[in-house]
């Protein structure tokens, strides 16, 4: 990647899934020594907000991109009282609130929908500002886990073996 940058093929490397323990994993081999990725795309949602590997980002100017923003439909996160009660009061749906919240802590999201009404509702979320004790109790439902873990044993070999890099070649 980093020579394909360098010969112009492209402008930035991004990453994936990549823990803590996978970032220092990488670190300590000299990876990031040569070129630090832009951007690390990890699940993120108010249930699963990376906190510990968001200081290690912050520290490197590296920006997390959300996977599952909305928490991949979690009917549990949708029903959650705070957010519902903010959805009242600003007269937004609770997809709204978590986009809102992700969009204030710096976050990038692309959400996904293929219902032209749904996209619209996923744009609509800058007439609005968070206060910092909404922000901080949104904050506070944080579970420290979420639906994927790039950590778990065998994880990295499926993935590997799920894609032939080299096809092409």
């Amino acid at each position: 990647m980093i020579e394909a940058q360098k010969a112009g093929k492209i402008r930035s490397i991004g990453v994936s899934n990549m823990t803590p323990k996978i970032w220092q994993k990488w670190a300590d081999k000299g990876i990031f020594n040569t070129k630090m990725p832009a951007v690390n795309q990890v699940e993120f949602n108010p249930y699963f907000q990376q906190k510990e590997l968001r200081q290690i980002m912050a520290q490197n100017h590296v920006t997390l991109e959300a996977w599952a923003p909305l928490g991949e439909g979690n009917h549990s996160l949708f029903a959650e009282p705070l957010l519902n009660n903010l959805a009242k009061k600003y007269g937004k749906d609770v997809g709204q609130i978590i986009l809102r919240f992700e969009h204030q802590e710096g976050i990038i999201v692309f959400p996904k929908s293929v219902h032209e009404e749904r996209i619209k509702s996923n744009l609509d979320i800058f007439d609005f500002e968070l206060t910092s004790d909404e922000m901080d109790a949104i904050r506070n439902l944080d579970q420290g886990h979420g639906a994927h873990n790039p950590d778990a044993p065998g994880t990295g070999e499926i993935i590997l073996n799920a894609f032939d890099v080299h096809a092409n070649d």
